[in-house]
């Protein structure tokens, strides 16, 4: 029980500052000088780095052990957090988050892997509930400290909150996660692994994700982006060439192509996908709507993203003990991905001025949908692949979450830069001054959040206008997903888990 408290920390501890990080932008965009293209990076450094190094996590905990490899992932994320806390540019904090993503891939892969190896797969429905739990409570008190720090105190706290909680983690889990050690020597556990795939996911992520996010930046007409984009997509197209090969030739590829086989497995990857791409953007560009367009302060941002985070984890306990009781995992993740759809979709409505009983009102109804998805995908995935695979296949599951939530926050970013552009002759013709207005339709709105309140009372409601809609527009984006991934989820077998 201790270990498996000790796994929930280490994985909370990553959850939150996934979600700390983004009501406390518009103040760290402030001190930095920075454009809205690189505060995107902020968030994308952490995605990318965790995403490409996910499949690789999992592959070296089935050689060197559970234990050893979680502890020096838990060490690598607390270093990339002291890198954040004393960044002296935006830069060096962009390289602190892609050191912190680097070891959150292997926290958050290791984490489900070692449940799996306490548990037997029907009980431990129940112990990964508490660990979506445990990530919904972080996501509730993310935005809250996020923006307390941000306000009252200083964005670096964001930060050195990280310090103690990892390290007490480190410790707990030093003294009693007691898994199986093959105690592999490094020379032969290194020239085991799967370099070709590893190589190839890894330069397949990095080429796509950096191309996306730097023609979001300018335009993707620029060769250099085209080049980005088509050979980060043909690497993916190579990567299931490289496991072929690994197993023809008797190695251990990193993602076994068996896994892919079956349709249910695609299916619940499928959910992944949407529920992430969905989940991460809502996280990011709510706190945004709340500061740009409702002018909130970063600690009263974060209290109204409680109304999502509280629901999110009372569900995700409680699905997780419906789930074990009853065996039936696939109603369970229905149900949430529907509410999940309908509370995105209410979204379209928010303009410039909406009252907070519907703000809260649709926030807990989104809540509600995200509760299940954490980890009842997880289980419908597990029940279907053999133990021996049970690494690799919470590589793909992590590696397809953690991609598609850094596409998400790069489309979304995308679609509202393109969007705030139309409204440049708006803006002029509202009174904003023409520099300061190609600055707001050209890239740099979301850092100029605390020169918009400083406009007259008209100006203002211009500027907030044309972000209302350019949000809107992701929001209808993010609601197809959300439908999509219901769609997809009827591929999933419909069955029961036993009680063995």
């Amino acid at each position: 029980l201790l270990a498996f408290l000790a796994l929930t920390l280490s994985i909370f501890l990553v959850a939150l500052d996934t979600v700390l990080i983004p009501t406390a932008l518009p103040t760290i965009s402030q001190d930095f000088h920075i454009p809205d293209s690189l505060f995107a990076w902020t968030g994308s450094a952490y995605l990318l780095t965790n995403a490409a190094s996910v499949p690789f996590w999992g592959k070296l905990s089935d050689i060197f052990g559970r234990k050893p490899i979680i502890l020096i992932a838990d060490s690598i994320f607390l270093g990339g957090s002291i890198v954040c806390a004393v960044s002296i540019s935006a830069p060096m904090l962009v390289a602190g988050r892609a050191v912190q993503g680097l070891g959150g891939g292997g926290v958050v892969v290791l984490v489900h892997v070692c449940v799996a190896d306490l548990f037997s797969l029907r009980g431990r429905s129940f112990y990964l509930g508490i660990v979506g739990a445990a990530w919904a409570v972080a996501s509730a008190l993310g935005p809250v400290l996020g923006g307390i720090f941000a306000q009252k105190l200083n964005w670096r706290w964001c930060f050195y909150v990280n310090l103690p909680v990892v390290s007490v983690s480190i410790i707990i889990l030093y003294f009693t996660l007691h898994l199986h050690n093959p105690r592999t020597p490094i020379l032969r556990g290194l020239i085991s692994i799967d370099w070709l795939g590893t190589i190839t996911i890894l330069t397949a992520t990095l080429l796509f994700l950096i191309g996306l996010q730097l023609g979001g930046e300018s335009t993707y007409a620029q060769p250099l982006i085209i080049c980005f984009l088509v050979f980060g997509a043909l690497a993916y197209f190579l990567f299931p060439l490289t496991q072929w090969f690994e197993e023809r030739r008797g190695g251990s590829p990193i993602m076994p192509l068996r896994i892919f086989k079956d349709i249910s497995n695609i299916s619940a990857l499928g959910v992944v996908a949407c529920d992430a791409l969905v989940f991460n953007s809502v996280a990011y560009f709510l706190p945004l709507y709340f500061q740009l367009v409702l002018a909130t302060s970063p600690s009263t941002t974060g209290l109204y993203m409680l109304a999502v985070a509280i629901p999110l984890a009372l569900v995700s306990f409680a699905s997780g003990w419906i789930i074990e009781k009853t065996g039936r995992y696939l109603q369970v993740l229905q149900a949430g991905l529907a509410l999940m759809t309908v509370g995105v979709g209410l979204l379209i409505d928010f303009d410039t001025a909406t009252p907070l009983s519907k703000i809260i009102g649709f926030l807990v109804v989104i809540g509600l949908g995200f509760g299940p998805n954490f980890h009842a995908p997880v289980i419908a995935l597990q029940k279907r692949i053999k133990e021996s695979d049970i690494a690799a296949g919470m590589g793909a599951f992590s590696f397809v979450r953690m991609v598609s939530g850094a596409i998400g926050v790069v489309i979304g970013q995308v679609v509202f830069q393109a969007l705030m552009h139309p409204h440049l002759n708006d803006f002029i013709r509202a009174g904003v001054a023409p520099e300061f207005a190609k600055r707001l339709a050209g890239g740099e709105a979301i850092s100029q959040t605390e020169a918009v309140k400083n406009l007259p009372a008209v100006q203002q409601r211009s500027v907030r206008g044309g972000m209302t809609e350019a949000l809107r527009a992701t929001w209808i984006f993010y609601t197809c997903v959300s439908a999509v991934g219901l769609l997809v989820s009827f591929g999933i077998h419909r069955g029961r888990l036993s009680n063995e």
